[in-house]
């Protein structure tokens, strides 16, 4: 059941054919990140890979944030699924003890942590992919609350998927994902992702301030209020 991924989302790259994924963000001390990045990519990805090669996920990411990030967090795990039966079952993907032969409780990463870990839970709505992802892409995630969710979505599936499968612009991937919990008013709703070859493209996609809309695009009335945030993340290991 392992699928080729996009993106990832990433790609983040996500999965061809994944249609869930869930981002678990963490605040993570400048003290305490070697020790947290080594404990989850030597161990925590081997749990991952055997969910992986049993069928029960596509991908796991452990990804870190360039800059500071709003919200306060360093990190973030994106965990990719095909169904959402896979995502709503993830948590018995977790068992180490099982798989390494090592109890949980040697490998927490929570007390490294500051305030533990926040979990979303998205469904990809679209998604392409035009290239694999290296060690020096990076991936672009916008955020945004649009008035009208609907619009906003259906725009990014037929107009924006149609001109992004002419011309990539110079990204290796592209999505929009629909947040399913946790939902509020002052959350948003709805994100897409660009992951671009470098750094350095990923800034000069970001360097606009005006423009870009097509003509036939209603985005300004969608979403007049534009992105709420956006995130530049790099691949500190990638698993699928």
């Amino acid at each position: 059941m392992k699928k080729l991924y996009l993106f990832l989302l990433l790609s983040l790259s996500l999965g061809v054919n994944a249609q869930y994924y869930s981002i678990t963000y963490v605040n993570v001390p400048p003290e305490n990140q070697a020790e947290f990045a080594n404990i989850e990519t030597t161990y925590w990805s081997k749990v991952a890979k055997a969910a992986i090669d049993a069928g029960n996920q596509s991908a796991w990411g452990l990804v870190a944030a360039i800059g500071d990030v709003p919200s306060g967090w360093t990190h973030a795990f994106v965990n990719v699924y095909e169904t959402a039966e896979d995502l709503a079952n993830s948590a018995s993907n977790w068992d180490p003890s099982s798989v390494l032969g090592i109890d949980q409780s040697l490998l927490n990463t929570v007390k490294l942590t500051d305030g533990g870990f926040s979990v979303q839970n998205w469904a990809v709505q679209t998604s392409l992919s035009a290239g694999e992802r290296t060690a020096e892409s990076v991936t672009v995630w916008n955020f945004a609350r649009p008035e009208n969710l609907a619009g906003f979505i259906n725009e990014n599936k037929t107009l924006w998927k149609k001109q992004f499968e002419t011309d990539m612009g110079g990204r290796i991937s592209w999505g929009v994902g629909l947040k399913l919990n946790n939902r509020s008013q002052n959350l948003s709703s709805v994100m897409t992702w660009d992951r671009y070859p470098s750094l350095a493209d990923a800034y000069e996609a970001l360097n606009q301030y005006e423009g870009g809309f097509s003509r036939a695009s209603k985005m300004d009335e969608y979403d007049p209020d534009g992105w709420t945030a956006q995130v530049i993340v790099s691949d500190v290991m990638w698993v699928d």
